[in-house]
């Protein structure tokens, strides 16, 4: 199933060319059958739960602990990080704030008192997606007919 090689450039041809002389022998229905019983799919869950589960039990850093970490990543590669970082957080921070906003401006389609269809049919933005909507779905009746 593998052909092992050194991280040498002849021998990982000698590994490739005997992975190709071999490809012609290897009956797919028999590495099939092999391949299920390596690989589970339960067995791919239970260790993707463990993985989360030991996620979720990590304590949370705050960012100048992960500043910290981030700068001893090596003289120029850790300054890059805190770069990103510093800009990653700042950007999350304005994008919460910008949504918080949006939270508070009233509905555009819908007002605070009791609608009927008529009010959402005077709105010609929702005119303009209820003909959309229409018009998809007469589409896709025509296609199945």
């Amino acid at each position: 199933m593998i052909v092992l090689a050194e991280p040498d450039p002849s021998d990982m041809v000698r590994a490739i060319q005997r992975a190709i002389t071999m490809l012609p022998k290897i009956d797919p229905q028999v590495m099939h059958n092999r391949m299920r019983e390596l690989y589970s799919w339960h067995d791919v869950a239970k260790r993707t739960e463990i993985v989360y589960d030991r996620a979720l039990k990590c304590s949370d850093q705050n960012l100048l602990e992960r500043l910290s970490r981030y700068l001893s990543c090596g003289a120029w590669a850790g300054k890059i990080f805190c770069l990103v970082m510093i800009f990653n957080f700042l950007l999350w921070h304005l994008l919460e704030l910008w949504q918080m906003k949006l939270r508070r401006r009233p509905m555009l389609f819908f007002r605070a008192t009791a609608m009927d269809w008529r009010d959402v049919a005077e709105n010609t933005t929702m005119q303009k997606i209820t003909i959309v909507v229409i018009l998809i779905i007469f589409h896709r009746k025509k296609m199945l007919t």
